[in-house]
């Protein structure tokens, strides 16, 4: 380890939060441009099972060798088809599996340790809620896993996370009455523990008292599907064959999440990140040790509850700072979103023209405070 480096002094998009966090014609600028690339991601996400789309070369201009001003055009090949949450690349469109989304709640303080299906997750989204903790919204589309918890309640910040999902299976244990009232006039599915679906879906398990004792399985959630429910859209662009990284090495990220102190580690055996919370490694119940191929990091403004003051909610439609770990590299980045119906897009910067790649696979998604000095890495 070479360096530590605070985003504070890394962050590409300087003085962007001071645009966006409250609005101006610096935000709507980067908003316009965000639009366009979302047409273009939208416009060749996922296809039916039965469409036949073809793959296709993009040009990318690339340095050449340290000394030589020239500049060669590169030909990368974009698969025929991903897994839309992964980005996996697929040789068949029905190789993806015929459901929507799946969006469990799983609680992160001290009881609901060790959880299970957060490896099995192809997207985990983590947010500061009441009490200075953690929650995860774990999102399951190309795997499952049997059993997924500890279940908790959901949040009023889950509905602008997750409606670009599509319709996603919502699970979770319940919400006071403002919050459920939201969420069942969203686009998400409610299965509700408290909705009338106790026995139909959760269980109890043995291992300690409630709250912290609720588990389900992912295929026993999905059999409750609409017969209409559909598969969610791309959420992120990723590297096609053969396309480097064109990043700076960091090894190490560590986030401040109010009480939780986050520590991703690469791992170059693997290619992928090992976590840690509060200086011990975060285990799950199966799999060992927490991991992900990705980790990216959207600074956002949590501003009080709507139904319950005390409850924050991460403002995530809009733009702002963001850092990409990938590879064993870091790119300061900017994410943007004009509504919650889109994804949430990654750009190199505000002209927001040129997308930050992801690695295909298993992709977390911290959401700290809109505070640089909260995260630094090391190379």
């Amino acid at each position: 380890m070479t360096s530590i480096t605070r985003t504070a002094a890394s962050c590409v998009a300087v003085g962007l939060l001071a645009l966006t966090a409250c609005g101006g014609e610096g935000a709507d600028d980067i908003l316009d441009a965000v639009s366009d690339a979302v047409d273009d991601l939208t416009s060749t996400t996922v296809p039916d099972a039965d469409e036949d789309v073809a793959g296709g070369t993009t040009t990318t201009p690339s340095t050449a060798a340290p000394g030589d001003d020239a500049v060669v055009e590169v030909e990368f090949s974009e698969p025929e088809f991903r897994m839309p949450l992964t980005g996996e690349p697929l040789e068949v469109a029905e190789m993806i599996p015929d459901r929507p989304a799946l969006v469990v709640k799983v609680p992160n303080n001290s009881q609901a340790l060790p959880q299970t299906g957060l490896n099995e997750a192809d997207i985990v989204y983590e947010e500061i809620i009441n009490d200075a903790i953690t929650r995860f919204a774990v999102v399951f589309h190309s795997q499952g896993s049997d059993p997924v918890g500890p279940i908790r309640s959901g949040r009023a910040q889950d509905i602008d996370l997750l409606t670009n999902l599509n319709s996603p299976l919502f699970a979770w244990s319940g919400g006071n009455a403002g919050v459920t009232r939201l969420v069942n006039n969203s686009s998400l599915v409610s299965l509700s523990y408290v909705g009338g679906y106790a026995n139909a879906y959760y269980r109890r398990d043995g291992r300690g008292g409630a709250p912290h004792n609720l588990f389900s399985s992912t295929d026993t959630l999905w059999a409750e599907a609409p017969d209409d429910a559909s598969t969610p859209p791309q959420l992120f662009q990723y590297l096609r064959e053969g396309e480097m990284i064109d990043a700076d090495t960091a090894s190490v990220v560590e986030i401040e999440m109010d009480s939780i102190a986050v520590r991703w580690e690469f791992d170059e055996d693997t290619g992928q990140y090992l976590r840690w919370q509060n200086g011990e490694e975060h285990p799950t119940e199966l799999t060992g040790q927490v991991s992900a191929d990705n980790v990216v990091v959207l600074f956002v403004e949590y501003r009080s509850g709507v139904v319950d003051a005390r409850s924050p909610e991460a403002q995530t439609v809009g733009s702002g700072d963001a850092l990409v770990f990938t590879g064993g590299t870091v790119q300061p980045a900017v994410w943007a979103r004009e509504s919650n119906t889109d994804p949430i897009g990654l750009f190199t910067d505000a002209s927001a023209t040129t997308p930050v790649r992801l690695s295909p696979g298993r992709t977390w998604v911290e959401l700290p405070r809109n505070d640089p000095s909260d995260v630094m890495y090391v190379s």
